[in-house]
């Protein structure tokens, strides 16, 4: 596993050591009602932009998810973080519908 910083020296050895064929991880805190948590994005850098340079992940160049987003890393994170826009493993996540749900019936039982 190699993971890359959101440094100047770590930005020239991620875009230095960039495959295009290759998918790349960042690992996000959201802040949801019930708390933080922990979600992971991939990112797959295979568009390149001649007059922009370099390669983009759809509006997103290489540099800026890295200085944004970084660290980057190029082996998926593991199961106990679950993915931020798809379920892709077939995995069954709770939702914020569930989450709600299990609390209005923790209020009713309260209130009996």
């Amino acid at each position: 596993m190699t993971e890359w910083e959101p440094t100047r020296r770590g930005v020239k050895a991620f875009l230095a050591q960039l495959d295009p064929e290759k998918t790349y991880y960042t690992i996000h805190t959201e802040y949801q009602p019930w708390g933080q948590e922990r979600t992971w994005r991939p990112w797959r850098f295979d568009q390149k932009k001649p007059p922009l340079g370099g390669y983009w992940c759809g509006a997103v160049s290489a540099e800026g998810a890295l200085r944004r987003f970084g660290p980057i890393s190029d082996e998926r994170p593991g199961k106990h973080i679950r993915p931020m826009f798809a379920c892709d493993d077939d995995g069954l996540y709770a939702t914020p519908e569930d989450v709600l749900k299990v609390l209005a019936s923790r209020r009713a039982k309260a209130h009996r």
